[in-house]
C-alpha cells in the first residue's frame, strides 16, 4: 500500500479499517522474521508464548525475552473487534505463557465528534469577542466558540475552517455572530451564523447527511441543501445580494413565506422594500477569487515559511509524541503521552493510546492526537527499535548520555557516549531494566536526534533522507525532509523544549485512567 493512498484514506474515517489491516500485515511481514529467529545483535534468552483467539495470525512464537503485550499482539496481528482490553501491554510476556484474544461485538469507531470552527489565518485588524464582552487574543487557529462574534476593519480578511472541509473567507468592514455550531437539532448537527454586515465567501461541504449550514442575514435565511455549496454572500445598506457558485441553496425571506431554490451559476438580490426576488445569472464578476486574492497570497505565505511543522511520533511499543518544529520562533517542542493515556472521550472501543496503535497504527494514533491536542497533525513517523539502530548505522553512531543503569548493565561509562548501532540494540532493550527505563531511553534517542542535527554532527543529505525514510513507516518523502530540513538549517538557535502530557487520574470500571487534562495542556502550550 502506498503513501499516498493512506494519506487520502486518513481524510475519510470511515475506511479506518481497510488501514488496520494492512498495516498489521505490513507490520507483520516486516517483524516476524526477527521474531521467529534469534536477532544476532540481540543474544537474549528465547522464550515461547502462544496467542490465540480473535487475532489476525494466532500460534506460537518464539520471542526475546523482556518481549512485551505490545510487542506479541502487533505480530499476532489485532483486528478491529480484537478485545485486547484485559492486557496490560507494557507488561513483560513469561516462558509459556498463553494469550487468549476475546471478540468485541462492534469494531472500533471513531466516537462522532462536535466541529469546531477556528480562525486560521488573518489579515490586517480582525478581532474576535467573546459572549462574555473580551476580546480574545489574536492567533492563527484561535477557535470560536457559540456566542462569540467576528469583526474585521478596513483592508482586513480573516478566513474561518468549519470542520473538517469547509471554510468561510470573510472580507473587510464585515460582521458575523455564531449562534449554533454543532447543535444537534432534529437529529442533524446545525451550526447556524448571523452575518450582520460586509461579504463573506462560503464553502461549505457536508461530510454527512446529518449536518446543516445556515445563515442569518438582515433580510433573509440561506441554508446549504444538498452535499454543500459554493457562495458568496454581501450586505448591503438596502439589499443582499447571494451568488452562488456551486451546489444548491435555500432562501428564504425573514419574516415571510417567500422562498426559492436558488441553484449553481444563479445570483439573488432581496430588497428590504419586500419587491420580490430578482434572480438572474451569474456573471464573471460573482468570481470571489479575486477579492480575496490577498487572503489567499498570506494563507500561502503562512503554510510555506510560517505555520509550525506537527507531526506525531510513534517510538513504539512505548513512546508517543505530538511535535511541532516553529520556525519562526526557533523552538521544538515535543509533549510526551504515556501510552496509558485515555482516549475513550473520542473512540468506541480502545481505551488508550497504546491499544489506539494496535488496531491503527500511526495514522490513528494521529487521529486521535488531533483530537486531543485541537491541532491539525499533518504528518507521522513510526519508529521501531529496528529503524533506530539502522538510522545510528546511516550516521555513523549517535551519541548520547548514558544513565547509570544501562552503562552497568552494558558494562560502559556513564555519561556522554557514541553508541554504535549493536549498543543502541542492547539500550533500547525492553528487558534491560524495565518499562520505564525503556521509555526514558528512547526519549534520550529523539534527543540526540535533535541535538545532533542542531549542532551540525548530523547532516543531513539527499542520500541520507533516502536511505533513513525507505523503510520507515511515515507519510513524509524524502524530498520533504530536505525541504524541511533546509528550514531548519536556516534557522541560527534553536531551544528545545519536552514536556509530559499533564493528565487527571480517575477511577472507571474499577481501572485507574489516566485522561488527558486539556486545560492543563493549553497552559502548558502558552508557556
Amino acid at each position: 500500500m502506498s503513501l499516498s493512498r493512506i494519506a487520502k484514506r486518513r481524510i475519510a474515517l470511515v475506511s479506518v479499517y481497510a488501514i488496520l489491516c494492512s498495516a498489521i500485515a505490513w507490520q507483520l511481514t516486516y517483524y516476524v522474521p526477527k521474531f521467529l529467529g534469534r536477532d544476532p545483535s540481540d543474544a537474549v534468552e528465547q522464550i515461547l508464548v502462544t496467542v490465540s483467539g480473535n487475532v489476525l495470525h494466532p500460534g506460537q512464537y518464539k520471542v526475546p525475552a523482556g518481549t512485551t503485550h505490545f510487542e506479541i499482539l502487533k505480530v499476532a496481528g489485532v483486528k478491529p473487534t480484537s478485545d485486547i482490553s484485559s492486557f496490560l501491554l507494557t507488561q513483560q510476556i513469561t516462558d509459556n505463557q498463553q494469550l487468549q484474544v476475546g471478540t468485541m461485538p462492534n469494531p472500533v469507531t471513531m466516537k462522532p465528534g462536535s466541529d469546531k470552527i477556528r480562525c486560521e489565518f488573518f489579515l490586517g485588524d480582525v478581532s474576535v469577542i467573546a459572549a462574555d464582552g473580551h476580546t480574545k487574543p489574536k492567533e492563527d487557529g484561535l477557535e470560536i466558540t457559540q456566542g462569540d462574534r467576528l469583526l474585521t476593519e478596513e483592508k482586513s480578511q480573516t478566513e474561518l475552517s468549519v470542520s473538517t472541509f469547509s471554510r468561510i473567507d470573510v472580507d473587510n468592514f464585515s460582521e458575523l455572530l455564531f449562534d449554533k455550531i454543532s447543535v444537534q437539532e432534529n437529529n442533524r448537527s446545525t451550526t447556524w451564523l448571523t452575518q450582520k454586515s460586509g461579504t463573506c465567501w462560503y464553502k461549505i461541504v457536508y461530510g454527512s447527511k446529518g449536518e446543516l449550514f445556515r445563515v442569518t442575514t438582515p433580510l433573509a435565511i440561506v441554508t446549504v441543501a444538498g452535499t454543500g455549496a459554493d457562495f458568496t454572500i454581501t450586505n448591503k445598506s438596502d439589499e443582499i445580494t447571494i451568488d452562488n457558485m456551486d451546489g444548491l441553496l435555500l432562501i428564504e425571506r425573514t419574516g415571510s413565506s417567500e422562498a426559492i431554490n436558488l441553484i449553481s451559476g444563479q445570483s439573488a438580490t432581496i430588497f428590504n422594500d419586500n419587491r420580490p426576488f430578482q434572480v438572474t445569472s451569474l456573471g464573471n464578476e460573482g468570481n470571489p477569487s479575486e477579492r480575496f486574492s490577498s487572503l489567499t497570497k498570506e494563507k500561502a505565505n503562512v503554510i510555506m515559511r510560517h505555520m509550525p511543522l506537527n507531526f506525531v511520533f510513534c517510538g513504539v511499543p512505548g513512546v508517543y509524541c505530538f511535535g511541532s518544529v516553529d520556525f519562526e520562533r526557533g523552538v521544538v517542542s515535543i509533549i510526551n503521552l504515556r501510552p496509558e493515556t485515555s482516549v475513550e472521550e473520542y473512540v468506541q472501543g480502545c481505551t488508550t493510546i497504546d491499544q489506539a496503535f494496535l488496531y491503527g497504527g500511526g495514522i490513528f494514533v494521529t487521529t486521535l492526537m488531533e483530537q486531543i491536542t485541537g491541532t491539525r497533525i499533518p504528518k507521522f513517523f513510526v519508529l521501531e527499535k529496528e529503524d533506530i539502530i539502522r538510522i545510528a548505522g546511516s550516521i555513523g553512531g549517535l551519541k548520547l548520555s548514558v544513565d547509570d543503569k544501562a552503562a552497568s548493565l552494558m558494562g560502559l561509562a556513564k555519561g556522554p557516549q557514541k553508541l554504535t548501532s549493536h549498543q543502541l540494540a542492547a539500550y533500547l532493550r525492553p528487558s534491560l531494566s524495565g518499562t520505564e527505563d525503556f521509555r526514558s531511553r528512547q526519549n534520550n534517542v529523539l534527543k540526540a536526534v535533535f541535538d545532533g542535527l542542531t549542532s551540525k554532527n548530523i547532516v543531513m543529505t539527499s542520500l541520507l533522507a533516502e536511505q533513513i525514510f525507505t523503510n520507515i513507516h511515515t507519510n513524509f518523502s524524502a524530498k520533504e525532509v530536505m525541504d524541511e530540513y533546509t528550514k531548519f538549517t536556516n534557522v541560527q538557535s534553536w531551544t528545545f523544549r519536552q514536556n509530559a502530557m499533564p493528565v487527571k487520574q480517575n477511577v472507571r470500571g474499577g481501572k485507574i485512567v489516566f485522561d488527558p487534562d486539556i486545560e492543563a495542556y493549553k497552559k502548558l502550550n502558552q508557556q
